[in-house]
C-alpha cells in the first residue's frame, strides 16, 4: 500500500514539475556586503520563478572548491554553476578580464548597455564556449575605490617600486609605471600593509573595505577606481547542465540575473558616504589621485590595451567592440550632461 501511495505521489510530482533539480552554485567570495545578499536573492528568485523546480545550493568561497579552481570544476561538471568574477579566468582567456571590468572604461550603465545591446554578451559566450560554460552578468558593481596607500602619491614617480596588491589589467597598468603588482589572499592584506610587505592595496568600495581594517594601517584612501569604474559579478553554468533545463527555467535564471544587476547596483550606490565619514573620523585622508597620476595611468592603460591586443586576437576583438559602443554612448552623454 505504501509503495503504491509513493508511486502515485511520485507520478503526480513528475507530471506537475514539482520535483526540484538541485544544482551546486560555488561562490568565489566570502559573505561580503552587497555580493552575498545579491547571490541569495538570485537563488531565491530562481526557485520562486520555477516553482521550486530549479534550486541552487549556494556555497561560499572554499566550501566546495578554492576560488582559483572554480572555472575548471564547472567546466568539467564537478560543480554545476559559479558566482564569480570574470577576471579570475584571465590566465586562461586574457579577454575574460574585460568582462570583469574595463580600466578607464565607462560607468555601470554603459557597461550594461554594451553587454546587452552592443554585442558584449555574445562575445562573452563565444569566449567561454570552448570551456563548456554559459556566462552572464549577475550583479553590476559600483565603481571601486582607487585603493589604500601607506604614503601619499603626489606624482607618477611615487608609484615606482611600490608594492601593491592588485591583479589583472590594473596590475599590468601599474607595472608600466614601475609598481610591483602582487596577488595576495584577502585575509593577508592588512597584516602585509602593517608589516611593510605591501605599500598599498585595492579591494572594493568603502562598504566592503571597512570590514578588512585597512583604515588602521593605511591612512591615504584614493579615488577614483580607475581600474574598475564598473564591474560585473558573473554567473556561469556548465553547458551540459544548462542545456538540460527547459526554456522557461533558463529564462527564469536570466530574469533573476537581470534583477540581480539592478539590486546590486542600487544596494551599493547609497551606502558609501556614511562609511567614508567613518574613515575620516579615524584620520583617514580621503582624496582623489592628482591629475598627473591619472594622466600617467591612462597612458599606461592605452599601452597595455595595445600590447594585449597584439598578443591575443580575441582580446583585441572584445576591446574594440567595447570602444565602439562607448563612442556612441559617450557622445550622447556629453550632449545631455547638465554640468
Amino acid at each position: 500500500m505504501k509503495k503504491t501511495l509513493f508511486a502515485t505521489a511520485l507520478a503526480t510530482m513528475t507530471a506537475t514539475g514539482a520535483l526540484a533539480d538541485s544544482f551546486t552554485l560555488q561562490s568565489a567570495f566570502t559573505g561580503l556586503p552587497v555580493l552575498d545578499p545579491t547571490a541569495k536573492r538570485f537563488v531565491e528568485n530562481v526557485a520562486t520563478l520555477t516553482s521550486g523546480e530549479v534550486e541552487f545550493e549556494y556555497l561560499l568561497a572554499g566550501e566546495l572548491s578554492p576560488p582559483g579552481e572554480i572555472f575548471d570544476n564547472v567546466s568539467v561538471g564537478a560543480i554545476d554553476a559559479a558566482w564569480s568574477f570574470a577576471a579570475y579566468a584571465a590566465g586562461k582567456e586574457p579577454a575574460a578580464a574585460l568582462f570583469g571590468s574595463v580600466p578607464f572604461g565607462g560607468d555601470p550603465l554603459s557597461y550594461v548597455g554594451w553587454l546587452h545591446h552592443g554585442g558584449g554578451l555574445e562575445l562573452w559566450q563565444e569566449l567561454y564556449a570552448p570551456h563548456n560554460l554559459v556566462p552572464m552578468a549577475c550583479g553590476v558593481i559600483l565603481s571601486e575605490a582607487g585603493g589604500w596607500y601607506t604614503k601619499e602619491i603626489n606624482s607618477p614617480e611615487d608609484l615606482q617600486g611600490l608594492n601593491i596588491r592588485i591583479g589583472g589589467l590594473g596590475g599590468a597598468i601599474l607595472g608600466e609605471l614601475g609598481a610591483n603588482a602582487m596577488s595576495l589572499p584577502v585575509g593577508e592584506i592588512s597584516t602585509s600593509l602593517e608589516t611593510g610587505r605591501l605599500d598599498a592595496t585595492e579591494l572594493s568600495f568603502p562598504l566592503v573595505d571597512k570590514l578588512l581594517g585597512f583604515d588602521k594601517v593605511a591612512k591615504h584612501y584614493y579615488f577614483p577606481g580607475w581600474h574598475q569604474p564598473a564591474g560585473f559579478i558573473e554567473f556561469y553554468m556548465n553547458k551540459d547542465k544548462w542545456d538540460g533545463l527547459t526554456d522557461a527555467q533558463r529564462t527564469a535564471i536570466k530574469v533573476s540575473c537581470a534583477d540581480a544587476n539592478l539590486y546590486a547596483l542600487g544596494a551599493a550606490a547609497g551606502a558609501q558616504s556614511a562609511v567614508l565619514e567613518e574613515f575620516r573620523a579615524k584620520d583617514v585622508d580621503v582624496k582623489r589621485f592628482p591629475d598627473s597620476v591619472m594622466d600617467a595611468l591612462r597612458a599606461a592603460a592605452d599601452k597595455v590595451y595595445a600590447d594585449w591586443s597584439a598578443k591575443d586576437p580575441t582580446f583585441k576583438k572584445v576591446i574594440e567592440s567595447y570602444r565602439a559602443y562607448a563612442k556612441s554612448y559617450n557622445e550622447y552623454q556629453a550632449l545631455t550632461d547638465l554640468n
